[in-house]
């Protein structure tokens, strides 16, 4: 009997590579530099057709991508097309350096459903100590100005205050969430987050510390079982932590069709693995600690809660 098709529930898309306003020291982005590359409308759109009945199966589409997303001045019409073929949320991670009215504007009447604005500080010198290269106030502003602006205009969509906790800034999040909470909406799902600085688990970043050391697990690792994650150049990636898409040879979601992909012999047997408890015995999951820091503390509606990255 074949086994039964896994089909994700969540899409994520790279479509800036390598391209930031920020240099941050938790980032991989360096891995890039000679990579580089914002994904055409022409191949988002081949991309998106090659899913062919399948992008009915899913609840929503992230435009991400080791870069800062609001660099693709096409973005919209990337929302709108996935909007078109029936995905009902569409998700944006962004650093907000370029999030100006203008741009607010196009991305929200494209159908954006949520933004996740990362702000690691309400203290100046501590935020562009992790957010280099960007000014703490132009962000605030962009930030505070996109609330207001979605505000007025009653756009149905959800704004997301994410921080990346580390050492500079753990003792915050008292602080940060009685600021937040009094400039969010929680009633049309506005929601704070945190989530841990993780490893990368190839251990090549600013922050990493040595070689590579063996993380003690035995969970479920989500990213092979609900998302299936794409690369710049259309190349399924393993999970968000295969930079270069090169942990395995996945193929290309230009090529063969994307499902059939995510349900090839490495994924399935990975997925066989973890429900055994065996996570450890995939390289490289064993060094990686993601799958322990992905239930992340958000806030909402006067209350602490658990919410899935």
């Amino acid at each position: 009997m074949l086994n039964k098709l896994v089909i994700p529930k969540i899409v994520e898309v790279e479509i800036a590579r390598g391209f930031c306003t920020a240099s941050c020291p938790m980032c991989s982005i360096d891995k890039t530099k000679y990579n580089k590359i914002i994904m055409s409308d022409e191949k988002f759109i081949r991309l998106v057709d090659n899913f062919g009945s399948n992008i009915q199966n899913f609840d929503k589409w992230i435009l991400c991508g080791l870069g800062e997303v609001l660099l693709d001045k096409k973005i919209d019409n990337k929302i709108k097309y996935v909007k078109s073929k029936g995905v009902p949320y569409v998700s944006a991670p962004s650093n907000a350096s370029l999030l100006n009215k203008k741009i607010a504007k196009k991305i929200l009447d494209a159908g954006l459903d949520e933004i996740i604005i990362g702000i690691d500080s309400l203290n100046k010198e501590i935020y562009e100590k992790v957010r280099r290269d960007l000014i703490f106030e132009e962000v605030m502003e962009n930030t505070l100005n996109y609330i207001k602006f979605r505000n007025e205009n009653n756009y149905k969509s959800k704004i997301m205050i994410r921080m990346i906790l580390n050492e500079d800034n753990r003792d915050e999040w008292d602080e940060y969430v009685k600021f937040w909470s009094s400039k969010l909406d929680f009633d049309r799902g506005d929601m704070i987050l945190y989530f841990p600085e993780h490893n990368w688990s190839d251990h090549e970043y600013e922050n990493a510390e040595g070689v590579a050391k063996e993380v003690k697990k035995n969970n479920l690792c989500s990213y092979v079982f609900d998302r299936i994650n794409i690369d710049a150049h259309a190349n399924i990636k393993f999970c968000c932590i295969d930079i270069n898409a090169d942990f395995f040879n996945l193929g290309n979601a230009l090529i063969e069709d994307p499902i059939d992909l995510f349900n090839r012999q490495i994924f399935d047997n990975s997925r066989s693995l973890m429900k055994k408890g065996k996570i450890n015995e995939i390289d490289p999951c064993k060094s990686c600690n993601v799958p322990n820091q992905r239930e992340q503390r958000g806030y909402s509606k006067g209350k602490d809660i658990t919410v899935p990255q």
